[in-house]
This record gives C-alpha cells, sequence and structure tokens, in this order.
C-alpha cells in the first residue's frame, strides 16, 4: 500500500511539473500555439512519449492548466480575506484582489475564459469544473454569511448574485486590459462602486418570487 501511494505521490508531482512547463511557456509570450508535447519533454529532460502518461492529448493539459488558472484566483481571494471578518469588507476586498491579479497576469487570467465557446471543452474535464466551482463558491460564501448576519438582502439567492458580482468584476478586468478606461475613471476608484451598485441593485431586485438556491446538481450542470 505505501508503494502504491509513493508512486502515485510521485505521478502526481511530475504531472504538476509538465503543468508548471506548459504555464511558463504560455505565460512568457509563447500562447498556445507554442506548446507541444515534444517540447515540454525536452524542457523537462523526458522522453517524447513520456507527456502522454499523464495527460491523454494536449486539449487535457490545456484543461488542467486552466484549472491551474481557477486555483489560483481561488488562492488570491481566500488571502484577501483571510484575516477580514465582516462579510460586507469581506465582499469588497475578494472583489479588489480579483481584479487587481486579473490584471496584473492577464496571460494567467485569460486561460480561466480560453474556449468559452466550446463549454462541452469544459464539462469533459472533472478536474477543470471542480475549480471553476471552488473559485465562484469563494464569493458565494460570502454573501451566504452576509445574508445570515442580515448585512446583505436576500432577494437573490446567493449563488445567483455571486454570478452577478463576477460579471462585473470580469468586465472592469476586461476593459482595464484592454486599456478601454480613458475618461478619468479606474479600476481604483470603480470596484466600491461596483460593490454598492450591485447591492443596491439586489437590495431592490422585485421581479418575481424570491429566488431559491441552486442545487448541487445544478452547480455541476451549469458551472
Amino acid at each position: 500500500m505505501a508503494r502504491k501511494k509513493t508512486t502515485e505521490t510521485v505521478r502526481d508531482r511530475k504531472r504538476e511539473e509538465i503543468v508548471d512547463a506548459a504555464m511558463a511557456v504560455f505565460e512568457n509570450g509563447g500562447g498556445m500555439d507554442a506548446l507541444s508535447f515534444r517540447k515540454l519533454a525536452a524542457q523537462l529532460s523526458l522522453s517524447y512519449s513520456a507527456p502522454y502518461r499523464y495527460f491523454a492529448n494536449k486539449e487535457a493539459l490545456i484543461n488542467a492548466m486552466r484549472a491551474r488558472a481557477y486555483r489560483w484566483i481561488e488562492g488570491v481571494m481566500l488571502d484577501a480575506i483571510a484575516d477580514i471578518d465582516d462579510p460586507e469588507a469581506q465582499l469588497e476586498a475578494l472583489a479588489a484582489a480579483y481584479i487587481d491579479a486579473g490584471i496584473a497576469q492577464p496571460d494567467r487570467y485569460a486561460l480561466m475564459f480560453f474556449r468559452v465557446d466550446d463549454p462541452s471543452a469544459t464539462h469533459r474535464s472533472l478536474e477543470l469544473r471542480a475549480a471553476k466551482h471552488d473559485a465562484l463558491d469563494v464569493c458565494t460564501r460570502v454573501i451566504t454569511a452576509g445574508q445570515a448576519a442580515g448585512s446583505m438582502p436576500t432577494h437573490l439567492d446567493p449563488l445567483t448574485a455571486s454570478h452577478l458580482f463576477w460579471t462585473a468584476a470580469h468586465g472592469l478586468v476586461s476593459l482595464q486590459v484592454a486599456g478601454q478606461f480613458e475618461m478619468g475613471r479606474n479600476t481604483a476608484a470603480l470596484v466600491p462602486a461596483l460593490i454598492g451598485v450591485l447591492r443596491a441593485g439586489v437590495d431592490h431586485f422585485r421581479a418575481g418570487e424570491p429566488q431559491s438556491a441552486a442545487t448541487p446538481e445544478e452547480v455541476r450542470h451549469h458551472g
């Protein structure tokens, strides 16, 4: 049993090394076109066929890279709220951290949204689906805590509200990276306003009955 565990540990470590190398190639300007199993094997002093022991094809490697990007942004947000107890302050802190991280590392951030026109690519990877869910769940848990404490409105379920915050934060990152803020505004000024406007909108949302929380199966299907 100990030998099997050791073998799995070695395999996991080698797999992570391949993803590390692929991320470095991608983030250093190589892009997806520069990624090939042959080049990665040479860089890591492996046989040309070795990467195929860990990834069935390039798509599997890319999905692992995308999962790594989601784990990165999850960690950024968790670190940002680690020493904050108030849910409202947590929400503002994680939004700012998400936006700052996306602007600071745009290539890694872009990996999160690679192949958004092919959702089946995501669903073929349990690793990527789990990483996406866990990243979004940081915001969902903060909103849930705020609603439980009575400091955040309850007219929207936490999962729906967190999707709205995510949509808005992604918009700010995309506009900043594209250099579109040219009329006297920047993300530092817009993040607090964004939080305030979204919270006010949620507070006044009255379209139909209050939303019900999504089931775990719905989260897995849509995440």
